[in-house]
């Protein structure tokens, strides 16, 4: 208990909330990782190195498979080829081993092995669990102090997953009991969720049968509450302990979100011009840069035009511009106005491009897809 509690505080991946999202969380500390050590000895301090590395790669990814590829395999295996720099701590009566790893090379090597990256900027699920505690049932508050709370923390933040759970007070008990939560009652749990800056809800129901351990998960997404409310992921297995069926709920939610907002090189050039409505200051403009440049999305931004209110990047992107549009939709300072076509026959200069519906069918043309938001 102890250790997986000290795991957890120097894990070395700290959810905060950003100030360009409001809901969405930046999950900070990518380069770098912490293991609990026995001695700074040469061959623990090796073991400790891979560890380490294995554990940003995940965090950079969302996926535990990217540690089979064998080009991530070989930089595991030679740690010190990423590595920074790394120094040992003392937290309580345990000696830490921290570990920084250079992050431009961590993403160009998941590029090269066409594997998926997932940004800074990653959706936040508020998570409804049900467990049995001192003989009865009851959701595990945010609060709780018990092994399961901890575990959570520890998958969570290994993975790269913003998770909240609720708080359970008179409000939350007088809208959601365990039945509520082990019958997957969407409606019931997706109103008491409104309360919470969360992105998603999940309900999670785990049960000790026997010799082994039973768990159900359900994913939802917290702003589609029109009509009856669908699952995105619903997964139910057996496994041998808690330990376990909390780590696969919590890579069965990675897995979902990895396949939303992960995205690896197509090998395409998409180019998308994305204008913003409502920037008021220079500041603001600093701000957005830096976010646009860190999504997962794209490959460079550049400014093509900044005017009154108004202003307009050209992007070139890994995918498409469906694909930047899911992170976008996941900032709630963003809120979309339209999207526009244009084609841009190959024979116009640039700045001359044509309504999709203006344009010669016989040219051979080159579609732009034009994304416009308004900045809040």
């Amino acid at each position: 208990m102890l250790k997986l509690l000290i795991q957890f505080i120097v894990i070395g991946c700290v959810f905060a909330l950003n100030s360009f999202a409001v809901i969405a969380a930046e999950i900070a500390l990518l380069d770098e990782a912490d293991v609990v050590v026995t001695s700074r000895a040469t061959n623990e301090r090796q073991v400790a190195l891979k560890q380490a590395l294995s554990t940003v790669f995940i965090k950079n990814s969302g996926l535990t498979s990217v540690l089979e590829h064998p080009l991530i395999k070989s930089h595991i295996n030679k740690p010190e080829s990423l590595l920074t720099q790394y120094g040992y701590s003392q937290v309580d009566d345990e000696l830490v081993l921290k570990a920084n790893f250079d992050h431009k090379r961590i993403i160009s090597t998941l590029r090269e092995a066409e594997l998926p990256v997932w940004g800074r900027q990653r959706p936040s699920t508020l998570l409804w669990m049900s467990i049995e505690n001192a003989g009865d049932r009851a959701i595990l508050a945010d609060a709780a102090e018990s092994d399961i709370r901890t575990q959570i923390d520890l998958d969570a933040n290994n993975k790269g997953i913003p998770i909240l759970l609720p708080v359970m007070d008179l409000d939350d008990v007088m809208q959601v009991n365990v039945s509520d939560v082990r019958g997957m009652f969407a409606d019931v749990v997706a109103n008491a969720s409104k309360r919470y800056q969360a992105d998603y809800f999940a309900m999670a129901d785990i049960d000790q049968v026997g010799g082994f351990v039973r768990f159900n998960v359900a994913l939802f997404d917290k702003g589609n509450a029109s009509g009856v409310m669908q699952p995105l992921i619903n997964h139910q297995a057996e496994v041998a302990d808690y330990e376990q069926a909390t780590d696969e709920i919590l890579s069965r939610l990675a897995g979902y979100f990895v396949s939303q907002y992960a995205f690896a090189d197509s090998g395409n050039s998409a180019q998308t011009k994305l204008t913003l409505v409502g920037v008021q200051t220079m500041a603001q403009l600093v701000d957005i840069e830096a976010y646009l440049t860190q999504l997962s999305a794209i490959k460079s931004v550049s400014l093509s035009q900044f005017k009154a209110d108004t202003v307009t990047y050209n992007l070139s992107l890994f995918g498409d511009a469906s694909d930047l549009e899911k992170l976008l939709s996941i900032n709630k300072r963003l809120t979309q106005i339209d999207t526009v076509n244009t084609v841009v026959p190959p024979n116009l200069n640039a700045g001359q491009e044509n309504s999709i519906n203006n344009v010669d069918p016989n040219l051979d043309s080159e579609t732009t897809v034009s994304l416009i938001y308004q900045w809040h």
